[in-house]
């Protein structure tokens, strides 16, 4: 087996910080509020407003992609993701620290779409869906270890270390890429691109979180074509699903730190083995979402959002109990990444054969879903509800998600009976 290229390791230690920053302030929300002297709810913002960065960065830098090249957008967005969190790290007071958190996020989205893109050329065919997936296993960690590791730095070393975390992570990126970017030939594999059996298949071993982070970044059909899916009544019904169904998640999650320990009253010690436990509950939970909505895409985004819509009811109640915090907090994460592959595919398989800007304005109905979460559950803690609110709230938001889908089905899916096979769309995942 030959080695890979030392630049695709370097673009793991990348996705891997970059999808840490999306999760790590949930770690420290109540020390940075203190600190700062503000509310739990204006801490969340931060998180808010990096979910908008997010969505906003991702069309910005893809079009400024296509002037530079691949070589120097990969470097020019990890650079301003260590800017951004340099800004946050040393930041004085919230307004500085607001704009850290916009400036990384803008990078978020285009760093992994071009990645995945560079990574695959920078092998010969036969091992770009492995060098595609490696590239995603730093998101895959993050997704598990992001949240905990932030959590436990700011706890040792303070809040503002938890910032310094993602900017080694980013330095590390930054200088792997320099190093090994400068040694690197000219992709050879883009010559050899009429050669490959099938275009886009190196994404298809990736699971719908990686994809979700892909965005737009394949080459599919004409820009007048997707535009035109993008008219259809039953895409927009899917991404209002998927704004108000996910947005769920993020309104409860980004404020479990507090619950912990001020409502279930854990000792802070247990705040990091704790999102370890909801982090691996959204690997399992990504998994099983994928191999289900494989099967029958609607069945499985219903079924999802009822058992998140109902998780999330059920927390309100859990979070007064020790043992039963431990277990939901498990069944959350898993219910919250369950949504995300049959989410993905629904909205891909309402654009038919167009599905590359469906799925990108999805990514942005994913993020402007959690940006309007979290700012819901802050604006419930900060109006007295009390910190368990956050779950009630959020389970109002994912139930709209499920009535949402279920009225778009039966309205907006069911009359055009051009397609027999419920499952045809899980072939989006080749586009």
């Amino acid at each position: 087996m030959r080695k890979l290229p030392l630049a695709i390791w370097a673009m793991v230690v990348g996705a891997f910080a970059m999808g840490a920053d999306e999760f790590i302030v949930a770690g420290v929300v109540r020390e940075i509020a203190q600190a700062l002297n503000v509310t739990i709810g204006a801490v969340g913002a931060l998180e808010s407003v990096y979910a908008l960065g997010v969505a906003i960065g991702a069309p910005v830098f893809t079009a400024l992609g296509t002037r530079f090249g691949r070589r120097p957008m990969l470097l020019i967005t990890t650079g301003v993701f260590l800017l951004g969190n340099l800004i946050s790290a040393l930041g004085p007071t919230y307004a500085t620290i607001m704009a850290g958190r916009v400036v990384s996020a803008m990078a978020h989205g285009a760093f992994l779409g071009i990645a995945a893109v560079y990574a695959a050329e920078l092998v010969d065919p036969a091992r770009k869906g492995r060098a595609v997936a490696i590239v995603f296993s730093g998101l895959t960690a993050s997704t598990i270890l992001g949240a905990p590791i932030g959590a436990a730095v700011g706890q040792a070393l303070g809040w503002r270390f938890t910032f310094w975390t993602l900017v080694v992570f980013g330095g590390i990126a930054l200088l792997g890429l320099l190093a090994s970017l400068g040694r690197t030939a000219a992709p050879h594999a883009s010559h050899e691109h009429h050669h490959d059996p099938q275009p886009g298949a190196e994404y298809a071993d990736l699971d719908a979180h990686a994809l979700a982070h892909l965005g737009g970044a394949g080459q599919g059909p004409s820009m007048r074509d997707q535009l035109a899916a993008l008219r259809r009544p039953a895409v927009w019904g899917a991404l209002l699903t998927t704004m108000l169904g996910y947005g769920g998640v993020f309104t409860s999650y980004v404020y479990l730190a507090p619950q912990i320990t001020e409502v279930t009253g854990f000792a802070s010690g247990w705040v990091t083995p704790l999102l370890l436990i909801f982090g691996i509950g959204l690997f399992i939970g990504n998994h099983l979402g994928g191999k289900l909505a494989d099967r029958a895409v609607m069945p499985t985004v219903i079924g999802s959002l009822s058992t998140l819509a109902i998780a999330l009811f059920a927390m309100t109640f859990a979070i007064e109990s020790k043992p039963a915090t431990v277990v939901m907090t498990l069944v959350f994460g898993i219910a919250a990444f369950a949504v995300v592959a049959p989410l993905q595919l629904r909205v891909m398989s309402a654009a038919g054969h167009a599905p590359d800007v469906a799925s990108a304005a999805n990514i942005s109905a994913f993020t402007l879903g959690s940006a309007i979460g979290i700012y819901l559950g802050g604006a419930a803690i900060d109006g007295g509800l009390g910190l368990s609110s956050v779950n009630w709230v959020g389970g109002l938001l994912t139930a709209a998600g499920l009535v949402t889908s279920l009225a778009t089905w039966a309205l907006l899916d069911r009359h055009p009976r051009t397609e027999p096979h419920d499952h045809a769309p899980a072939s989006a995942h080749h586009h």
